[in-house]
Protein backbone atom coordinates (compact mmCIF):
# COMPACT_ATOMS: atom_id res chain seq x y z
CA UNK A 1 0.00 0.00 0.00
CA UNK A 2 2.92 2.33 0.64
CA UNK A 3 3.89 2.08 -3.04
CA UNK A 4 0.60 3.80 -3.91
CA UNK A 5 1.95 6.87 -2.15
CA UNK A 6 5.70 6.58 -2.72
CA UNK A 7 5.86 6.37 -6.51
CA UNK A 8 5.55 10.14 -7.11
CA UNK A 9 8.42 11.38 -4.92
CA UNK A 10 10.58 8.43 -5.98
CA UNK A 11 9.99 9.36 -9.63
CA UNK A 12 11.01 12.98 -9.02
CA UNK A 13 14.14 11.84 -7.20
CA UNK A 14 15.11 9.55 -10.08
CA UNK A 15 14.37 12.29 -12.60
CA UNK A 16 16.63 14.64 -10.62
CA UNK A 17 19.49 12.16 -10.91
CA UNK A 18 18.99 12.05 -14.67
CA UNK A 19 18.77 15.86 -14.96
CA UNK A 20 21.93 16.28 -12.87
CA UNK A 21 23.85 14.44 -15.59
CA UNK A 22 22.64 16.74 -18.38
CA UNK A 23 24.92 19.51 -19.59
CA UNK A 24 22.22 22.17 -19.90
CA UNK A 25 19.99 21.35 -16.95
CA UNK A 26 19.78 24.84 -15.42
CA UNK A 27 16.26 25.51 -16.68
CA UNK A 28 14.90 22.21 -15.37
CA UNK A 29 15.73 22.59 -11.68
CA UNK A 30 12.90 25.03 -11.02
CA UNK A 31 10.42 22.66 -12.62
CA UNK A 32 11.79 19.79 -10.55
CA UNK A 33 11.42 21.81 -7.33
CA UNK A 34 7.81 22.59 -8.23
CA UNK A 35 7.07 18.97 -9.13
CA UNK A 36 8.88 17.83 -5.99
CA UNK A 37 6.54 19.90 -3.84
CA UNK A 38 3.54 18.45 -5.66
CA UNK A 39 4.93 14.92 -5.33
CA UNK A 40 5.53 15.42 -1.61
CA UNK A 41 1.96 16.66 -1.10
CA UNK A 42 0.66 13.68 -3.11
CA UNK A 43 2.72 11.29 -0.97
CA UNK A 44 1.55 12.72 2.35
CA UNK A 45 -2.07 13.03 1.21
CA UNK A 46 -2.10 9.41 0.05
CA UNK A 47 -0.30 8.26 3.18
CA UNK A 48 -2.81 10.02 5.40
CA UNK A 49 -5.66 8.51 3.40
CA UNK A 50 -4.22 5.03 3.83
CA UNK A 51 -2.94 5.11 7.40
CA UNK A 52 -4.76 7.82 9.33
CA UNK A 53 -8.49 8.16 9.84
CA UNK A 54 -9.11 11.90 9.39
CA UNK A 55 -11.45 14.18 7.52
CA UNK A 56 -10.55 15.33 4.02
CA UNK A 57 -9.81 18.89 5.16
CA UNK A 58 -7.41 17.68 7.85
CA UNK A 59 -5.78 15.31 5.37
CA UNK A 60 -5.04 18.21 3.00
CA UNK A 61 -3.75 20.38 5.83
CA UNK A 62 -1.59 17.50 7.08
CA UNK A 63 -0.19 16.90 3.58
CA UNK A 64 0.55 20.59 3.04
CA UNK A 65 2.31 20.97 6.39
CA UNK A 66 4.48 17.89 5.84
CA UNK A 67 5.28 18.83 2.22
CA UNK A 68 6.47 22.26 3.45
CA UNK A 69 8.45 20.61 6.24
CA UNK A 70 10.07 18.26 3.73
CA UNK A 71 11.07 21.20 1.49
CA UNK A 72 12.61 22.95 4.49
CA UNK A 73 14.41 19.77 5.52
CA UNK A 74 15.80 19.41 1.99
CA UNK A 75 17.19 22.96 2.06
CA UNK A 76 18.65 22.46 5.55
CA UNK A 77 20.34 19.29 4.32
CA UNK A 78 21.82 21.15 1.34
CA UNK A 79 23.11 23.81 3.73
CA UNK A 80 24.65 21.20 6.03
CA UNK A 81 26.34 19.41 3.13
CA UNK A 82 27.73 22.73 1.87
CA UNK A 83 29.16 23.48 5.31
CA UNK A 84 30.64 20.05 5.96
CA UNK A 85 31.84 19.08 2.49
CA UNK A 86 32.65 22.53 1.13
CA UNK A 87 30.30 22.12 -1.84
CA UNK A 88 28.03 24.76 -3.36
CA UNK A 89 24.63 23.11 -3.59
CA UNK A 90 23.06 26.36 -2.45
CA UNK A 91 23.96 29.31 -4.62
CA UNK A 92 22.73 31.95 -2.18
CA UNK A 93 19.63 33.29 -0.48
CA UNK A 94 17.69 33.81 -3.70
CA UNK A 95 18.34 30.23 -4.77
CA UNK A 96 17.28 28.85 -1.40
CA UNK A 97 14.16 30.99 -1.12
CA UNK A 98 13.08 30.31 -4.70
CA UNK A 99 13.52 26.57 -4.09
CA UNK A 100 11.33 26.80 -0.99
CA UNK A 101 8.70 28.92 -2.74
CA UNK A 102 8.54 26.60 -5.75
CA UNK A 103 8.15 23.55 -3.51
CA UNK A 104 5.41 25.20 -1.45
CA UNK A 105 3.60 26.40 -4.58
CA UNK A 106 3.80 22.91 -6.09
CA UNK A 107 2.31 21.40 -2.95
CA UNK A 108 -0.43 24.03 -2.71
CA UNK A 109 -1.37 23.76 -6.38
CA UNK A 110 -1.53 19.97 -6.27
CA UNK A 111 -3.70 19.98 -3.15
CA UNK A 112 -5.98 22.70 -4.54
CA UNK A 113 -6.39 20.73 -7.77
CA UNK A 114 -7.03 17.51 -5.81
CA UNK A 115 -9.64 19.24 -3.64
CA UNK A 116 -11.41 20.83 -6.58
CA UNK A 117 -11.50 17.69 -8.70
CA UNK A 118 -12.63 15.47 -5.82
CA UNK A 119 -15.42 17.81 -4.71
CA UNK A 120 -18.88 16.56 -5.54
CA UNK A 121 -21.95 18.72 -5.60
CA UNK A 122 -24.69 17.64 -3.21
CA UNK A 123 -27.34 15.53 -4.85
CA UNK A 124 -30.51 17.38 -5.88
CA UNK A 125 -33.59 16.51 -3.88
Amino acid sequence: MLLQALWAPASILMLSVVVARLRRADGLWSLLRFLGGAAGAFFYCRLAGIALPMTVAWRYLFAFALACTTALGWELTEFAIDQVAGTSLQEGRVDTMSDLMLSVCGAALFLAFAAITSWKAPAAR
